[in-house]
Parts: structure tokens; C-alpha cells; sequence
């Protein structure tokens, strides 16, 4: 069990920085393919969990069921016991207390323990459910009323879920995409709250809008790249080659290719966008 928890560290080490472009290509190229077909889809975004609120008796007691032996289980609550915090406010400072929950975030184990601690979450689950990290979506088809059906049965056992293991999801962050046409724009409950709907929504970073077409997030893009531009301009006297292209390549580059090969823009004016944003700094 060591050598699986190695090698599982090890892959998320080698695969740093490709994980949300893999999640989400592989679940919005069935999605779209679904709306492409005139299947009426809806999609709950945002069912966030938290990585601060892992009860440590309850991941150490599914370490044991998946089989880590006793010294790895008790490795792992050593790393994760005997943690105290305190609280600053205008100067004035807590007593220090006992951490009883949470994973440490910044570290490559905290992410692989979180996923072993949410492994169960889809059980019994029959739409489409996504993870990844401390996010996690839910759609399904919604032309029949049975759709829907299924859609609010699955949150009901998210719900069931969270009871179970002393977690709780963001409601107020949950939206819900209708997309395709003649959607009958369903309503949904969470927690016996109802979930708000909204025409366009962030899905780990990238502005996903109810038309798919991608106009607003390559908006987007071009707003925060031509922000950064403007700050190198005015913070940086030297215009020569050498100075503004590494700034460009460190400090623009990252917002324009960001889980690009999703978004990449296919209209005319969207591609014209983006490409003043790249003959800016030639300027």
C-alpha cells in the first residue's frame, strides 16, 4: 500500500498544472455533445467542499477500509495530528487551539488524501457526476420530467453524504446552467434551499456561459491580460526587447493560454480580441 500511495504522489507531481484542463475537456466534451444533439441539459456547478473540514478520525478510519496497513495509517495521522491554531484580529490574539479537521493545503499529499476521502461520494450516484479537488459538478439530460427527477434525487444524496461525514457543500456558491434549446429551465433544491440558476458561471477558472460559445471568458481574458500589460507599462521605463518579452511571457502569457485548448476561440472577432492583446506589447 505504500508503493501505491507513492506512485499516486508521484503522478500528481508529474502531472502538476494539466489536471483542470483534463476535467474539464473530459466532462464538457460529452456535455456539449449532448446540447449538439438538442438534448436540453442542466448542470449544478459549484457543489463545493472544503478541504478545512476533513474530520481526521473519519479519513483515518477509510485509510483503514482501503486497506493502508498500520504503519502508513498511523504515518499519516502523525502528519495530520498535533496541529494548533490561533486567531489575529486588530491585534487582539486567541488562545491556541487543537486542529481536530482538515487536510494541509500546498502539499502534494493533502490532495491525494482529500481524493481517497471523497471516493465514496459518488456511490449510488446516476448522472454525470465530475470531481475534482473541492469541486464537483452534476448534470444530466432534461427533456423528461425524469431528468429531473434524477438530478434532485442525486443532490439529495450529496446532502446525505456530507451528513454522514461531518461535511458540508457551499450552497450559496451552487448555480445551475440550463442549457440546450427548449430547456424547461427546472428548479432544484439543495438542502431544502433552492439553487439560484445564472447565464454564465466559473468552472475552476474558466467562464463557462449557457451558449458555449466561449465570447465571455475570451472577454475575460483580454480584460486581465490588457490589466497586466498596463501594469508592466507603467511600472517598467525600458521598452527593449529583452525587458517586455519575459515580463510577457511570465505575466500575460499564463491568462491567454490557461486551459486554452477548451476555450480557443472560433469566431472572427473573438481571435481579432485576442490578438491585440499579443501586438500590444510590440507597440
Amino acid at each position: 500500500m505504500e508503493e501505491i500511495l507513492l506512485e499516486t504522489v508521484l503522478r500528481h507531481m508529474e502531472n502538476k498544472g494539466k489536471y483542470c484542463l483534463r476535467n474539464l475537456v473530459s466532462f464538457y466534451d460529452g456535455f456539449t455533445m449532448l446540447v449538439d444533439n438538442g438534448k436540453a441539459t442542466d448542470i449544478c456547478l459549484d457543489l463545493c467542499k472544503t478541504f478545512d473540514t476533513v474530520p481526521h478520525n473519519i479519513l483515518v478510519s477509510k485509510l483503514e477500509r482501503h486497506g493502508f496497513d498500520g504503519w502508513t495509517t498511523w504515518w499519516i495521522r502523525n502528519c495530520l495530528d498535533g496541529r494548533t491554531q490561533r486567531v489575529v484580529v486588530n491585534g487582539s490574539i486567541s488562545k491556541w487551539r487543537s486542529v481536530m479537521s482538515g487536510i494541509p493545503q500546498g502539499s502534494v499529499l493533502g490532495p491525494t488524501l482529500f481524493n481517497i476521502f471523497v471516493g465514496d461520494m459518488d456511490s449510488g450516484i446516476k448522472c454525470t457526476l465530475s470531481k475534482f479537488a473541492d469541486n464537483t459538478k452534476l448534470c444530466s439530460v432534461v427533456n423528461m420530467l425524469e431528468g429531473r427527477d434524477a438530478i434532485q434525487r442525486d443532490l439529495d444524496r450529496l446532502e446525505r453524504w456530507a451528513c454522514a461525514n461531518s461535511m458540508k457543500f457551499n450552497k450559496a456558491k451552487c448555480k445551475i446552467l440550463h442549457m440546450g434549446r427548449g430547456n424547461p429551465k427546472h428548479n432544484y433544491r439543495f438542502s431544502r434551499e433552492w439553487i439560484d440558476s445564472s447565464p454564465e458561471e466559473k468552472d475552476l477558472g474558466v467562464l463557462v456561459d449557457k451558449e458555449l460559445n466561449g465570447t465571455q471568458q475570451h472577454a475575460l481574458v483580454a480584460q486581465k491580460a490588457n490589466r497586466v500589460l498596463g501594469c508592466i507599462k507603467r511600472g517598467v521605463t525600458s521598452r527593449l526587447r529583452e525587458v517586455i518579452l519575459p515580463l510577457y511571457s511570465a505575466l500575460v502569457r499564463p491568462h491567454l493560454e490557461y486551459c486554452v485548448q477548451l476555450w480557443g476561440p472560433q469566431h472572427k472577432k473573438d481571435m481579432e480580441l485576442l490578438e491585440q492583446v499579443q501586438r500590444r506589447p510590440q507597440r
